[in-house]
């Protein structure tokens, strides 16, 4: 990774944050809550959606390292399927909250996770390219 993909990362990192600490947690004053695969106020599909989510990622990512070899693909391919199964795990998690738990706002922490995971991603993507 060069220097501006990192100066990229920590920005968006730093912005997120911000938004998270300063408009989600102090001006609207919503409470982030754990919301695992294993969490107790988890409906039963979408831990079968997580966990088809995630032996997604591990048969892709079996298939892409084993069959065509590591060294030929980039670090960004490299990559690409962990940002895919975080994003879409972040995804389901947001719209999950957004169904059932939409009174408690916390939702939004889920998605502006999702947005974060996507632009980290594009800037990683960017600066390989540069």
């Amino acid at each position: 990774m060069n220097t501006l993909t990192i100066v990229g990362l920590i920005i968006a990192l730093a912005i997120n944050l911000s938004i998270i600490h300063f408009y989600l947690k102090k001006r609207l004053k919503i409470k982030r809550k754990w919301n695992g695969t294993l969490a107790k106020d988890k409906k039963k599909y979408s831990m079968v959606i997580e966990i088809i989510i995630f032996c997604l990622f591990f048969l892709s990512t079996m298939n892409l390292f084993i069959d065509h070899g590591i060294e030929n693909f980039s670090f960004s391919e490299r990559l690409m399927p962990m940002f895919g199964m975080l994003f879409l795990l972040s995804v389901n998690r947001g719209i999950e909250e957004w169904l059932f738990f939409r009174q408690e706002k916390t939702y939004y922490y889920d998605l502006l996770d999702s947005v974060y995971i996507l632009v980290s991603f594009l800037i990683i993507l960017i600066g390989e390219q540069l």
